[in-house]
């Protein structure tokens, strides 16, 4: 993950894998490194994990490697918590190990279709760690709809974010993380992004060759004033590559609290 994209790219085309299986921002720049020529594989399945699967991110996987995508969803403290379906979109709960219960910001139970604030997952088959109602402030999604696959076990969206991810500004304005998405989605040319809270609105970091970045980063201050954020200011760089943690992972979106505990 923290060797140069080069090297991986390589690496790759020596060995031929059948199945690609990885963090989607990674497999995402590998995705335009596929459709560049450079990186000609031809994996049988692509299976993400470890960060969220954005909308944008999976078509272009399926649509690049022309192969189904599955998005695996676990965490340290329960293991393994949901198993993406070949079939199509959403995650199947491995609800046989985990019992997961969405609720709101306040603990109270949210139905089908609502997406929660946060989970509470008990797991039922770690007799050495028991976990009971562990709170966990990822935001889920339970459907109310049978899978293509048959399965028996409940189906979920794709997890999109945390509790965390949410920008509160000073003046008490709350913007939820996928205000950015929802326009950094529509220009096809932003490869990947991070967006970092500022005090009067947010510097975005894109991958990629976005047509307008001006234009971007007025149409995401336009998005920050609807929520009334005065006079917003957004403004979008271009970079080569994303900060990566020490796990590789990226962090995606950056409130103001979390940077302050980074640089500490």
């Amino acid at each position: 993950m923290t060797q140069p994209i080069e090297r991986i790219v390589a690496g790759l085309n020596a060995y031929q894998p059948l199945v690609l299986m990885g963090y989607p921002s990674m497999l995402t720049l590998l995705a335009v490194e596929a459709r560049a020529g450079r990186l000609r594989i031809l994996p049988r399945r692509v299976v993400t994990t470890s960060e969220p699967l954005r909308p944008e991110a999976r078509r272009a996987l399926t649509e690049t490697f022309r192969a189904p995508v599955a998005n695996m969803y676990g965490t340290s403290e329960a293991g393994p918590v949901g198993v993406g379906c070949f079939r199509g979109p959403g995650i199947h709960l491995c609800d046989d190990l985990v019992i997961v219960e969405p609720v709101d910001a306040d603990g109270r139970p949210v139905p089908a279709g609502v997406r929660s604030d946060k989970a509470y997952v008990t797991g039922i088959s770690n007799p050495t760690l028991p976990l009971i109602r562990f709170e966990l402030t990822d935001q889920v999604t339970f459907l109310d709809r049978p899978c293509a696959c048959g399965s028996a076990h409940q189906l979920i969206a794709d997890v999109q974010g945390r509790l965390e991810d949410v920008f509160t500004y000073p003046g008490g304005q709350v913007v939820h993380p996928h205000v950015f998405a929802s326009v950094l989605r529509r220009d096809p040319r932003v490869v990947e992004y991070q967006v970092r809270q500022t005090p009067t609105g947010a510097e975005v970091l894109v991958v990629g060759a976005p047509a307008d970045p001006a234009a971007l980063g007025q149409a995401l201050a336009g998005e920050l004033a609807r929520f009334g954020l005065p006079a917003p200011a957004v403004e979008v760089a271009l970079v080569d590559a994303l900060e990566r943690q020490d796990t590789g992972k990226v962090r995606r979106f950056r409130p103001l609290a979390v940077q302050g505990s980074l640089a500490s």
